[in-house]
Parts: C-alpha cells; structure tokens; sequence
C-alpha cells in the first residue's frame, strides 16, 4: 500500500510538472509571436522611407504642364526631404524616351501618359503603372479657324508629338472616332512639344492638333478653336501616371513608398482651398505664369487630381484596349502585367 501511494503520488507530481511545462512554454511561445510580430511591424515601416537621403531622378515628358502641380508643391513644401528624397526632375520630349530612361536607369521614377508604358511592357520592358497624378485627361483638341466641322479635316493634316507615345495614340484614337483614317483621311505630322505643336497650327503647317494645359491659354489668345476636351470622351482616363522600373520596385521598395507619401501629402494640400493663393502662387514661379493665367489653369486641373495618386483601374484597361487596337501591341498583356497598386499611402 505504501509502495503504490508513492506511485500515485509520483504520478500526480509529474502531472502537475507536466501542466506547469506546458503553461511555461505557451507563455514564451506567446512572447515569440509578439517579438516576431513587432520586428515584421519594424520592418514593414522601415521599408516605407529611405533611411538617409535618396537622390531620385524624375523623368518629366513635357517641361511646362499644370499637371505637375503637385510635384512643384512638394518641392516647395519641402515634402520630398521630409521622406528622405532629394528629387530632380528632368523633362524629355514625350513617353517613348522617358521609357527608355527609366529601363537604363537614368530615371528611378517618371510619368508619362500610360499609353507609352503599355507599349513598352508588350515588349518586354520591366515596368509597372504605381499610381497617377489625374484621373481625367488634361488634353484639348484644338483646330485652325477654317475649320468649323470635323468633316473639314479631310484631306488636311494634323500635328502629333512623337510616333507611338500616349499623345498620339490619343490624337489617332480621337481622329478614328470622327471617321477619319490617320495616314490615309488625314496626314500625321511630328512636331514635338506642346509650343511646337502650337506653332504649326500657327504657322498653317496642320490644321488639328492636342494641347495641354497651360498651351492651351496661349491657343486661345491666337484665336484657335478649342474644338473638343479629351475628358468628355474619355470619362475614367489616368493621365499623368506614375511608373517605375521592376528593379526599383523590387531593390528599393521604400523609394516608391516614399514618393508615393509626398504625392499623398502634396495633393491634399493643393486640393485645400485654404491653400488656394499659395497654390497659384507656386504654379506662376515654376510656369511663369500671369495670375490670371495660372488661375485658370488651375481651375482646369483641380477637379481631375488624383487622392493619394491613386489610379482609376477602368481607365488602365481602356488606355490597353486603346494601344491593343490601334495595333501597337506585339502580344496581350493582361492588367497585372501593367499595375502594382501595393505603394499607396495609408
């Protein structure tokens, strides 16, 4: 009897052990998973903003475009320094050589009309669409004064930027939806940027061409005839998009997160009416523009600005049926292929 109760009473203190063992274990278990959950926390945070400061070369398609806006603000409000980004920009005549910028390097960062990467992603470019700065198109379509219907165009010319960029296959794309063939109905000219393009018209050298904001003023001081906004025909189109190389994505993550953070910072202080006088203030240094001008302008641009640069995805697949159409694709890429929306801010 003796010899058995000492058994049980061994049992029941190897038991209790038992018990006390495995409570132990689920407490440091416990403690693993937190300090696990707090470095992968860390870890995330770090990944949203370099942690010294990072030179960024901003590859621009155009050198005077309202659009920009946002990017002037950040640069005034010193919003890029705040996320440890030392941005220069650096324009380039249209999205074929910002493109190609951006693949061999000399660009980290650019925007361009999303066409242009569509295209280079069918051949093979390692780019991705991260965001944008409108959501609506910031093109007019302007026509000499001889013009009054657009069955006048046939036979005339009109004047392009550069072959196969965004501008063109959007001029192309209005041009077919008025009937008229490019190249055959109509002959297409390239004349280069904006105040090129303008002074053809000016010239008489083309009879129709596509104009942003601020051009657009000047256009309508020489009396041409602002025939169409691109924006009631295209009624989800990303603009000005945002794109980066596989690379920086990949190699340097907290770059996009933390240009993709001013963006964020910079749009909501241009959209404060508060800041309305400051805002045009900064458009007129960096555009020189007159007050009135840059008002104007403005007013053009505030409703399609982008909250946080994030992008209409119905505008990303018309821009591909678009490209897909005008036979500018070497193979179908699906949305996945052009978009990676994982660097807007919270």
């Amino acid at each position: 009897m003796g010899f058995l109760k000492s058994r049980l009473l061994l049992k029941g203190f190897a038991a209790i052990l038992s018990v006390v063992l495995v409570i132990s274990l689920m407490g440091c278990a416990d403690k693993s998973d937190v300090k696990t959950t707090q470095t992968k926390e860390s870890s995330e945070n770090a990944k949203r903003m370099p942690e010294s400061m990072t030179k960024v070369n901003l590859g621009l398609t155009t050198s005077r475009n309202i659009s920009y806006l946002p990017y002037y603000v950040a640069i005034k409000k010193g919003y890029f320094q705040k996320y440890n980004l030392d941005v220069k920009p650096i324009f380039v005549q249209g999205g074929v050589l910002a493109l190609r910028g951006l693949q061999s390097g000399d660009f980290q960062i650019i925007t361009t009309l999303p066409e242009s990467v569509i295209t280079g992603v069918s051949e093979g470019a390692n780019v991705k669409l991260i965001g944008t700065l409108d959501i609506q198109s910031m093109f007019s379509i302007y026509v000499t004064k001889n013009i009054n219907d657009t069955k006048d165009l046939k036979g005339k010319t009109a004047a392009s930027m550069v072959p196969g960029n965004g501008m063109d296959l959007q001029l192309q794309y209005w041009l077919k939806k008025q009937g008229l063939e490019p190249n055959k109905d109509i002959r297409i000219i390239y004349s280069g940027d904006n105040a090129e393009r303008l002074q053809v018209l000016q010239q008489g050298r083309a009879e129709v061409t596509i104009l942003s904001s601020p051009t657009d003023l000047k256009a309508d001081e020489l009396g041409l005839n602002r025939f169409a906004l691109m924006r009631d025909e295209l009624k989800t189109y990303n603009h000005n998009m945002i794109a980066a190389s596989g690379d920086q994505i990949k190699n340097k993550p907290e770059v996009i997160y933390a240009f993709m953070a001013v963006l964020a910072d910079a749009m909501t202080f241009t959209k404060d009416k508060a800041n309305r006088d400051e805002v045009i203030k900064i458009a007129m240094d960096e555009l020189q523009m007159t007050k009135a001008d840059a008002e104007k302008s403005f007013e053009f641009v505030l409703p399609a600005l982008a909250d946080k640069g994030k992008m209409n995805i119905e505008g990303v697949k018309w821009a591909i049926d678009t490209v897909k159409e005008t036979g500018a694709l070497k193979t179908d890429i699906s949305l996945d292929k052009v978009v990676d929306e994982r660097f807007y801010a919270k």
